[in-house]
């Protein structure tokens, strides 16, 4: 049987046919999408247990740490639209019902599709587990779910993704555990102390309570950490295979040297924040060969920070100095390592620091000629 709607009117008597106009038919169209897109999305989505759940509807579900208790898992979609090409995804998942038994355990939530054990990507690109602490009640994310969010209720929780990944229409299975929390990390969550590894796998010498500003980073000024890399970053170990200069161009240093100008202007400060800044001031007055170069170049440990790593200022290098396990940890050799700041008013001088147990000054030195010293890459997150 065929309905033809004419302008809100019965069917004329001829069975002639007159298109849908106007707002009315921006509604039914919307009514129509609607039912399909809940029914597609209703396919066969279920926990494991052979019960069948929709989006938007919640379905009952037990944890280990739950007992006889159960829980109501909801998992919701969104509309997200890119470069004109839409989808739904999975975009949050609602669990309530948590009784106090389930204090202090992280919740692991996890999709699957119908073809494959193997668990979806669900957020923050490939995170396939989204993790949620119950903290004595309050509920926040869990190590190693950047990327995500929480809604915080008695014996509930919201966990929304911010970018979503998992195609509503291909999600056939939802898994919720329970299990022992896991603490936040460093690596994984930026949640670091001085001497953790970071996440690029350097060393923390520097932990800010509040945000700092790195001139011309990436975290700009919302900059927390300081960090120096492996005593290995360029061969050796503790800087061996590094000896190099302050800034030189072919056989030109800073300043003027046996009649041969050099870099007669100071383009660098001394201060805490400005050493990314400084050796980028380098780079551009010319430098191709010196210290700036060496250290821009270097990639992190794990090769995924090309960029980021600067020669400390003055100051930085000296707070670098003056965290105990730079010489006591035996970290640095006992020699003098360049900072990235010229000596003001002083053309061909520059700034070092000694980082040995013994020689921790800082102090101007000759740079206006070949004269090589050690240097370590910094970086701020």
């Amino acid at each position: 049987m065929i309905i033809d709607f004419v302008d809100g009117h019965q069917p004329s008597s001829d069975g002639s046919k007159r298109k849908i106009k106007g707002p009315l038919a921006l509604s039914i169209l919307v009514v129509i999408g609607a039912l399909f897109l809940q029914n597609t999305l209703a396919a066969n989505i279920s926990l494991g247990n052979g019960a069948a759940i929709e989006f938007g509807q919640g379905v009952q579900v037990a944890t280990a740490c739950s007992g006889s208790d159960t829980l109501t898992l909801t998992p919701y979609s969104s509309f997200v639209n890119s470069s004109g090409n839409g989808s739904y995804y999975l975009n949050s998942v609602k669990v309530s019902g948590i009784p106090s038994s389930c204090n202090g355990v992280d919740f692991n939530i996890s999709v699957y599709d119908s073809s494959t054990s193997t668990a979806l990507p669900i957020f923050a690109t490939s995170k396939t587990v989204a993790t949620i602490w119950n903290d004595g009640g309050t509920f926040k994310v869990g190590s190693g779910s950047t990327g995500s969010s929480i809604t915080s209720g008695s014996g509930t929780f919201t966990i929304t993704f911010t970018a979503p990944v998992a195609l509503a229409s291909g999600v056939s299975r939802v898994t919720l555990q329970s299990t022992s929390h896991a603490a936040y990390t460093c690596a994984a969550d930026l949640i670091c102390n001085v001497g953790d590894i970071s996440p690029s796998g350097g060393t923390i010498f520097y932990k800010s309570v509040t945000a700092f500003t790195e001139t011309g980073t990436v975290c700009g000024s919302n900059c927390y950490y300081l960090e120096w890399a492996p005593g290995n970053w360029n061969g050796g170990t503790k800087d061996s295979g590094v000896s190099v200069n302050f800034w030189r161009n072919g056989t030109t240093h800073v300043g003027t040297y046996q009649g041969v100008p050099g870099l007669m202007t100071e383009v660098t400060r001394d201060e805490f924040g400005y050493g990314y800044a400084n050796t980028n001031a380098l780079l551009v007055a010319g430098d191709t060969s010196g210290m700036s170069t060496l250290v821009r170049s270097y990639a992190g440990p794990l090769g995924n920070t090309a960029g980021q790593w600067f020669v400390g200022s003055k100051a930085e290098l000296y707070l670098a100095r003056n965290n105990s396990s730079a010489y006591n940890g035996n970290e640095f050799t006992n020699q003098v390592y360049y900072a990235s700041s010229q000596s003001l008013g002083n053309l061909g001088a520059c700034w070092s620091v000694g980082m040995g147990p013994t020689n921790g000054n800082a102090y101007t030195q000759n740079c206006n000629q070949n004269n090589p010293s050690k240097v370590r890459p910094f970086r701020a997150f």
